[in-house]
């Protein structure tokens, strides 16, 4: 229990904090990986977020009704 309300405030802190214009954060980086006869078959998909200058929060909380 103590290690899922820790996971929960972590993810809580980053929801409520505010974020800095002009930042890339990177969500997620998910990496598949397949050996074919001495050939290394490699993919790696980033997901990524970017604030802009100007962007405000009153589109974002339009978008979440």
């Amino acid at each position: 229990m103590r290690g899922i309300g820790r996971f929960v405030g972590h993810v809580w802190g980053a929801v409520r904090s505010p974020a800095i214009q002009g930042e890339t954060v990177e969500v997620r980086r998910e990496v598949q990986q397949e050996d074919r006869e001495g050939v290394v078959l490699r993919r790696t998909t980033i997901e990524e977020i970017e604030i802009r200058p100007g962007a405000t929060d009153k589109g974002a909380q339009e978008n979440d009704a």
